[in-house]
């Protein structure tokens, strides 16, 4: 069943927020998650990663006694130890880092700041990429001296 915006019309992917992601209008209580369904969706991912660690384990390390999502996670290590793509902010697209709970760029912000935000940040990313070609061109460069000196 999929789930529409009543005010944009756009398909609802996350119960669980109060608004609509895409036009920030407020959700009726019908579209969202009852605490019941947060609770046996929850118990039902937590199954299925206890399911994905066991089969990972038998593969593994042929060990096939896990039966608590503790020793799960004893025996595979921390899963935050894992890299992870950058999270995007969904109303500037700009990288937001772990350590923020909102994007630091339009929190709280109106749209022209968002947008020289974001003109900002793409600025300074060319900088970055012209930099690092002309850093990769200085070490072949450097690199192709050294190979020249000691080959004569």
């Amino acid at each position: 069943m999929k789930y529409k915006c009543p005010n944009c019309d756009k398909t609802i992917f996350n119960r669980r927020l109060s608004h609509c992601e895409f036009c920030s209008f407020e959700l009726p209580q019908e579209l969202l998650l009852s605490d019941a369904e947060k609770i046996k969706l929850d118990k039902e991912y937590k199954k299925a990663q206890l399911n994905t660690s066991r089969r990972r384990l038998s593969k593994d390390v042929g060990y096939s006694g896990v039966t608590e999502a503790n020793e799960v996670s004893f025996l595979l290590g921390v899963p935050s130890l894992r890299t992870r793509a950058p999270r995007q902010c969904i109303k500037c697209s700009l990288p937001v880092s772990e350590d923020f709970e909102d994007c630091p760029y339009c929190f709280g912000k109106n749209e022209s700041e968002v947008n020289k935000a974001r003109v900002a940040y793409q600025q300074e990313m060319k900088l970055v990429q012209g930099l690092g070609k002309y850093f990769i061109m200085a070490f072949l460069l450097v690199a192709l001296v050294m190979i020249g000196v000691f080959a004569v």
